[in-house]
């Protein structure tokens, strides 16, 4: 049976329960139309060639690949594995049957026989471009950027009209922080097919990383196009940023906790452009934030009416933005960025002081590991063991801020003596907030500790992986968004020794009051 030439595709959804990381991979990480006995063209072998098969044998193979691909549709993955190795038994030479056998595996997460079963289609069809760049897809999601490279690069020669080889090419790219590289893949992919949703979206996470806020925002409300993130669809018209005039602006929750902690700065320059005209802003946010968001001073500092907690009835309004969407409709850069801190602060006077053993010169919290979920958590997130080796600088008193899954790494490796777990004292934003200022550093990963820390002006210092979050940006030891923050940047993807021996030479001048050293 002739090998069939895959077709543009849109990828099967899988039906079991998965994580929104796990949706965002398979929506970006690959081109896996399916194949099958009548799905196009033949293919000329250029490759090994296929062994030969009986009638009997291909009418066996094409019942199992009908099988398989409606398996696959239906979001029947296992089933469909297995339904794919039976027809590539009786037919190994079916090039584009390996092909589908890899989307499939790679769609459960078995990327290294994903690769291997991509390589077997290439075999066989080496000048297949869609191959390639399934193949390269899978070697990026293993952190095997180099051969990763190869591929896109190979799938791009082969087919370099085609807008999904170019965003492959430049996904990796983007994974090795190789930034403006990256960006002109996406314009290629764009010029080709200019509503290509990802690209743009991944394209826009690079402007701004890039410092080019304005045109990086404008960029940013593709999200609302992703399936995995469709817009509110309020019967309110979306606020332009004009004046108040005596209506209510509802400012409404969307991502994650840092996001927010990060972007309710803006709700002050609101509130002085409508100080003449009047007007309120309402603030919805995650129930955890909402008391530190509603609590004195916080809400009479940033010009906040009402703090909703997302899941609450909201109250009338006339108007409504996104929080993502304030930079943009008041047309932010990082010349205008409202960087004066503390712009949050605690909303009890007196916090539970903070015990500490006899003789510590610092207390110092740690946060080494971020939401699972998040898109790039297996990158920002570190081992514990890690943040462990710096509880040998003696004079330090450290705290676990840690909840869920890191709190339990933390009891199951940790010591008491060692690092102090304060996760079970850690009810919300509010609680972290009092933790936070009784500290006299925090040093953390990629996280919403981070951003509280800076929001509240303590002292931080953030271990960032060699590709990181747009706001970040790129090279700097600093951030325009949080003046008390330190970056510690990896020099090299993977490269936390680096990180930690840099982290550990500044806390031990910090202990003795030196200058820090370079970071």
């Amino acid at each position: 049976m002739a090998a069939a030439k895959p077709g543009a595709k849109k990828k099967p959804r899988r039906k079991a329960k998965k994580s929104a990381r796990a949706k965002a991979d398979q929506t970006k990480f690959g081109q896996s139309a399916l194949t099958g006995p009548k799905g196009g063209a033949k293919q000329k072998a250029k490759g090994a060639p296929p062994p030969k098969v009986g009638a009997e044998q291909a009418r066996r193979a094409a019942e199992a690949l009908a099988r398989a691909i409606g398996h696959h549709q239906g979001g029947r993955l296992e089933e469909a594995v297995r339904e794919y190795s039976r027809a590539a038994f009786f037919n190994p030479g079916d090039s584009g049957g390996f092909n589908n056998l890899g989307v499939a595996l790679r769609a459960l997460g078995r990327l290294e026989a994903a690769a291997a079963s991509y390589r077997r289609a290439l075999e066989l069809a080496p000048d297949n471009a869609g191959f390639h760049s399934n193949l390269g897809n899978a070697l990026r999601q293993l952190d095997r950027f180099g051969e990763a490279l190869a591929a896109q690069k190979r799938a791009v020669k082969l087919a370099p009209r085609s807008a999904e080889n170019n965003y492959n090419l430049g996904l990796v790219y983007r994974d090795t922080a190789r930034v403006d590289e990256a960006i002109a893949c996406f314009d290629a992919a764009l010029a080709v097919k200019p509503d290509y949703v990802d690209c743009r979206w991944d394209r826009s996470l690079l402007l701004l990383q890039k410092g080019r806020l304005k045109e990086g925002f404008e960029e940013y409300e593709w999200r609302w196009k992703l399936e995995r993130n469709p817009p509110r669809g309020y019967a309110q018209p979306l606020w332009d940023g004009s004046a108040l005039n005596g209506r209510t602006l509802l400012v409404h929750q969307e991502q994650g906790f840092g996001d927010m902690i990060q972007m309710v700065r803006f709700m002050a320059a609101i509130k002085t452009m409508n100080e003449d005209g009047g007007g309120t802003v309402m603030v919805e946010c995650q129930p955890e934030l909402k008391r530190l968001f509603a609590g004195a001073p916080n809400i009479d500092t940033l010009g906040i009416g009402k703090v909703v907690g997302k899941g609450e009835p909201v109250p009338r309004f006339d108007v409504y933005a996104p929080m993502l969407s304030i930079p943009r409709i008041l047309g932010a850069s990082l010349k205008t960025l409202p960087a004066e801190v503390p712009y949050l602060a605690l909303p009890e006077a007196k916090p539970r002081p903070l015990a500490a053993p006899a003789g510590v010169k610092l207390k110092v919290g740690l946060s080494w590991a971020g939401k699972p979920t998040h898109a790039n958590d297996r990158h920002r997130s570190c081992p514990l063991a890690r943040f462990m080796d710096l509880a040998r600088v003696p004079d330090v008193a450290f705290y676990s801020l840690q909840k869920g899954a890191g709190r339990e790494e933390l009891k199951r490796r940790g010591c008491p003596a060692l690092i102090a777990d304060l996760g079970g004292g850690l009810g919300d934003f509010a609680d972290t907030a009092a933790v936070l200022s009784q500290l006299d550093l925090v040093i953390t990963v990629d996280t919403s500790v981070a951003h509280l820390a800076g929001a509240l002006a303590r002292p931080v210092w953030v271990a960032l992986p060699f590709a990181a979050d747009w706001r970040w940006l790129r090279r700097r030891a600093n951030s325009p968004w949080y003046p008390t923050m330190t970056l510690f940047r990896q020099p090299a993807a993977g490269d936390w020794d680096s990180v930690f021996v840099r982290l550990e030479k500044a806390l031990r001048a910090e202990v003795e009051g030196l200058p820090p050293p370079a970071t």
